[in-house]
């Protein structure tokens, strides 16, 4: 379910709206010109600025997770960071499952440095609400050495959960500080394309960020 998750786009939800590119293709974008406060900030194209909802998501993508499915044609095994997938020109497809294909389960990876990780969900009211951003971090740390390992992943900020691949690789042999989080957190950034009512995003993205890894770092 949550991992299948509809985006929660005001147009793609209710059809007085004919214009929506992933409700019927070809008809265009309403949310590019109409109210985009939830929207996308990045890997957005002109065809679809929506959102990926989903909580679990993006902490799966955090841990690197396999979904396996079962489908006409067997069982198949498929990374989570190419389970989703971003809008393209082709909005209205939104996973790469196949017609006729089930998820049957979720395998996660061993790790050894889990202990270290969080999931930062901001909101704009404590319950019942999507995020408008959130953060999946885990840091492979030891007290007073050097980062071996980082992941992030953010939520809110695109169609599929969007790990920051190039943070992650800034982050390692680093030492732990604010203003080494702040260096991975403008990098994750890189290339955000904000609308006229989600500029705001930005920056809670970059300080979600920080955020997250400063809880981490200090478990």
């Amino acid at each position: 379910g949550n991992l299948l998750q509809s985006t929660r786009c005001y147009y793609f939800y209710d059809p007085a709206y004919r214009e929506c590119n992933m409700r019927v293709p070809g008809s265009g974008c309403a949310a590019k010109s109409g109210v985009n406060r939830i929207h996308a900030i990045l890997g957005a194209s002109d065809a679809c600025i929506a959102t990926n909802p989903s909580d679990m998501s993006v902490a799966l993508a955090a841990l690197n997770a396999k979904v396996n499915v079962h489908g006409p044609h067997g069982e198949r095994t498929i990374p989570i960071l190419e389970f989703h997938r971003l809008p393209g020109t082709t909005p209205h497809i939104t996973t790469n499952l196949h017609p006729g294909e089930l998820i049957t389960s979720i395998d996660l990876p061993p790790m050894d440095f889990g202990t270290r990780s969080c999931y930062l969900k901001v909101r704009d009211r404590r319950s019942y609400a999507f995020a408008l951003v959130s953060v999946a971090a885990i840091v492979n740390l030891e007290a007073g050495g050097p980062i071996k390992e980082a992941r992030l992943a953010l939520g809110g900020v695109a169609l599929k959960p969007w790990r920051a691949q190039r943070s992650e690789q800034a982050l390692a042999g680093k030492t732990a500080s604010a203003d080494v989080f702040r260096q991975a957190a403008n990098m994750a950034l890189e290339g955000a394309k904000p609308y006229k009512d989600n500029a705001f995003k930005v920056e809670l993205a970059r300080r979600a960020i920080v955020r997250a890894l400063n809880t981490v770092s200090q478990a």
